[in-house]
C-alpha cells in the first residue's frame, strides 16, 4: 500500500507476578474500604441527605479506582506474558537523554532500534528507575536492556526483576 504509515511501537510496562498480585490486593482493599465505609457511615448520617450524597460519591469513587486498578493489573500482566513469550532481549543504545522537571519521571530517554527497515527509528522511554537515570546521565554511551517484539511492534524496558 503506497503511502501507508507503519503502526507505531507500543511500550509495555513490564509487571512481575508479584507486582500484579500486589496491585490486585490493593485494588481489593480499595473496593472493600469503599463498600464498608459507606455501609458503616449510612446509619450515622441518615438524617442529613447532603452528607449521604457526598459520602456516596466519595465511596463510589474509591470503588471505581479499585476496579480500575484491578483491571489494569490484569491487562499489564497479560501484556507482559505475551511480550515475554514473543519478545527478544536486546540492549538498545541510548542516543539522547533529557532530564524532566516532573518529580515522578527523572529522564526521558531516546533509544535507537536495531537495524530498522526504513532508516533509523527511535523509541522514547520516560522513567525514574535508578538504572534508567544512570543510563540517562551516561548518554550517549549507555544501553538499556529491552524486550522487543518486532512483529507486534511492542517493547518494554527491563527494570531489574520485573520480568520474572
Amino acid at each position: 500500500m503506497p503511502g501507508a504509515v507503519p503502526p507505531e511501537w507500543t511500550q509495555i510496562d513490564l509487571t512481575s507476578r508479584r507486582g500484579a498480585v500486589g496491585q490486585r490486593i490493593t485494588a481489593g482493599l480499595l473496593v472493600a474500604s469503599g463498600v464498608i465505609g459507606f455501609a458503616v457511615s449510612v446509619p450515622a448520617l441518615f438524617g442529613w441527605w447532603w452528607s449521604l450524597v457526598l459520602l456516596g460519591f466519595a465511596c463510589l469513587l474509591i470503588v471505581l479506582l479499585g476496579i480500575g486498578l484491578w483491571i489494569n493489573a490484569g491487562v499489564s500482566a497479560h501484556a507482559t506474558i505475551t511480550l515475554k513469550e514473543t519478545g527478544v532481549p536486546v540492549d538498545l543504545p541510548v542516543v539522547a537523554a533529557f532530564e524532566t522537571t516532573d518529580e515522578s519521571v527523572r529522564y526521558q530517554l531516546q533509544l535507537r532500534l536495531p537495524e530498522p527497515a526504513g532508516g533509523q527509528e527511535y523509541l522514547v522511554h520516560s522513567c525514574g528507575y535508578h538504572g534508567c537515570v544512570a543510563a540517562g546521565r551516561a548518554a550517549p554511551h549507555a544501553e538499556l536492556p529491552v524486550l522487543l517484539d518486532a512483529t507486534r511492534k511492542t517493547w518494554g524496558v527491563i527494570h531489574g526483576s520485573n520480568v520474572s
